[in-house]
């Protein structure tokens, strides 16, 4: 279970978090990297595992229980030293398959999300002479029988499919999941929406789909203190855009 870090007051073991993608993590030591993706039971709702990896080296990434993760407010700690928590099982395998075989793996894992790192190409003695499509280098994650893996880029759906946003985070009561963070909008412009887990139909691998329609997501009020990692660079952004806005309007 999603235990507080300790402090000199006892706080109840059971008690809401934010699991925000992107934020910074740190072992026992010091900063390790970041929080890139959570691990959840689909049936229960309950966060098994997180991912960490250090920054933008995803193939160094860690499959952490979630026993050993702390978290307060916007901290989120690893109960063990660096060295050991390198021990832990990697997430990632990447290997150049064609595109119309299986990737495979053994009865204990599934495949988490996955992604094309690279096309072949086939080259002439001087020049590019065409574009074979036959293969590719595949990079995937490995997860827990059973359990499906979210990551910042998972697409939040409402009925009809329709992709509303992609997933921010997640709020927890210590390991249960309360909530999903949604968020909308272009890289610094974006706004987020919490959408209580009442209100999710299912989550599965690399998406969350809701119960609502594009209309009543909208409608929804837009949440504040949510912007994650990038929040205080989201704010100085709006203010020099508005900035230009405002020098825009006075020159016409």
């Amino acid at each position: 279970m999603l235990k507080p870090i300790e402090t000199q007051q006892p706080v109840p073991e059971a008690h809401t978090v934010q699991l925000r993608l992107g934020e910074p993590v740190s072992a026992l030591d010091g900063p390790f990297g970041e929080l890139a993706d959570i691990v959840i039971d689909p049936h229960s709702r309950v966060v098994t595992h997180v991912v960490i990896e250090p920054r933008h080296h995803h193939h160094q990434a860690r499959l952490v229980p979630i026993g050993l993760v702390s978290a307060d407010g916007d901290r989120i700690q690893v109960d063990l030293d660096s060295d050991r928590l390198r021990l832990l099982e990697r997430v990632v395998d990447i290997d150049y398959l064609r595109m119309t075989d299986p990737i495979t793996v053994d009865g204990n894992w599934d495949i988490g999300t996955e992604d094309v790192l690279a096309m072949p190409y086939s080259w002439g003695s001087t020049a590019m002479t065409s574009y074979d499509d036959s293969a590719a280098m595949i990079q995937w994650d490995r997860v827990p029988k059973g359990e499906c893996e979210v990551r910042r880029s998972s697409a939040v759906l409402v009925d009809g499919g329709q992709c509303i946003g992609h997933v921010a985070g997640f709020v927890a009561d210590g390991d249960h999941l309360t909530g999903v963070v949604v968020e909308r909008g272009h890289p610094g412009l974006a706004h987020h929406t919490l959408v209580p887990m009442g209100s999710v139909a299912r989550v599965s691998m690399d998406h969350v789909a809701l119960d609502m329609d594009a209309a009543t997501f909208k409608a929804l009020p837009k949440a504040a203190g949510l912007e994650g990692p990038l929040g205080d660079h989201s704010r100085t952004l709006r203010q020099h855009l508005d900035g230009l806005l405002h020098h825009r309007r006075v020159d016409d």
